[in-house]
């Protein structure tokens, strides 16, 4: 389905609204497009809505009361309208899941960066990643990923100077386009994983993702592949509840073993929990000890390099990654970080 943004409030920029991934090439370059499920359009609207309005609030040059400008406008659902202030979490890796964890706030935002722009996050839809850096949203290390996975899947082609140019007459040489290799996301959600590194990772990697030319690996008390072509359908609001928080051995060694897939960079977010050791859960129940060394063996998933972010050691692998066999490894350090101001 393809069709224009519109609004009964106000005259929004035009922008359209995908959400088949196959329309896309329908749409002409340089104009604007939000690739999302149906579900998120009547939001999508309301944040044109409420950005058109505050910029026109900005331009004026007064002070203004952003919410009585709302009130005038006719939204009448304000009782959720509120900037919340981040939180980090002090955690371990072992011991009790269950036990509440002790929360800190954080340092007082600025006065004069609190804007509209800065706090919408919206998770279900397709966002520009550029734009995102320029905000800032990601955190510092996010150039280190890029550099690494940065497949630029729409000019991937190679000089071949042995091909046969027919305007010529002659070898002299020609583009060949080549397939690229996809790149793969895994995150550990289960509940040893603090709960803020884990959320903001996936919110993070859904995005990226499409950027990035990756499916995406959920581990939680099962495992489950989000293709490329099928990232639409992870929800990140019902992500823990689908796939649970414990740890997971038999979906997760069913997927890496019924089928061969190549992977150019495999990222992979966690800690020490890994597929080796028999988890017992609901969802498992063919569980056995198996060590890395037999591990690599049943996988048959070929990785190319691995970009580790392990949530407490800055020497470690991550847990769900000692499968994948290659010894180029990176480590990505003190990355839990990002959470403090």
């Amino acid at each position: 389905m393809i069709k224009l943004l519109e609004s009964k409030i106000v005259t929004l920029p035009k922008v359209y609204f995908i959400t088949d991934r196959q329309e896309i090439k329908k749409i002409p370059i340089g104009i604007p497009y939000i690739y999302g499920d149906e579900s998120v359009e009547k939001h999508l609207i309301r944040i044109l809505e409420y950005e058109v309005l505050y910029q026109s609030a900005k331009r004026s040059g007064y002070k203004f009361n952003f919410r009585k400008i709302l009130e005038e406008k006719g939204f009448k659902d304000l009782e959720k309208f509120h900037f919340e202030r981040p939180v980090y979490m002090d955690y371990v890796t072992e011991g009790n899941i269950n036990d509440d964890p002790e929360c800190k706030e954080l340092k007082s935002l600025k006065e004069q960066q609190l804007e509209l722009k800065d706090y919408i996050r919206d998770s279900s839809v397709y966002v520009d990643i550029e734009k995102l850096k320029n905000l800032k949203v990601f955190p510092i290390w996010l150039d280190t990923v890029e550099k690494s996975i940065s497949t630029n899947i729409h000019n991937y082609s190679l000089y071949n100077p042995n091909m046969y140019n027919k305007k010529l007459d002659g070898m002299y040489g020609g583009i060949v386009l080549s397939n690229p290799k996809r790149n793969l996301f895994n995150i550990d959600i289960s509940g040893s994983i603090p709960k803020g590194a884990s959320s903001n990772t996936l919110a993070m990697v859904k995005n990226m993702a499409e950027s990035f030319y990756a499916d995406v690996l959920i581990t939680g008390s099962k495992t489950t592949l989000y293709p490329y072509e099928l990232l639409h359908e992870l929800n990140i609001e019902t992500i823990y509840t689908e796939n649970g928080m414990g740890n997971d051995q038999t979906w997760f060694r069913r997927l890496v073993s019924s089928e061969v897939r190549e992977y150019n960079t495999v990222i992979v977010f966690g800690d020490n929990h890994h597929p080796g050791y028999p988890w017992s859960n609901e969802y498992n129940s063919e569980n056995k000890s198996i060590s890395d060394e037999d591990g690599k063996k049943l996988c048959k998933w070929r990785v190319d390099k691995i970009i580790s972010f392990h949530t407490t050691s800055n020497t470690e692998l991550a847990g769900y990654a000692r499968w994948f066999d290659t010894k180029n490894i990176e480590y990505i350090k003190d990355w839990v970080k990002y959470l403090e101001d």
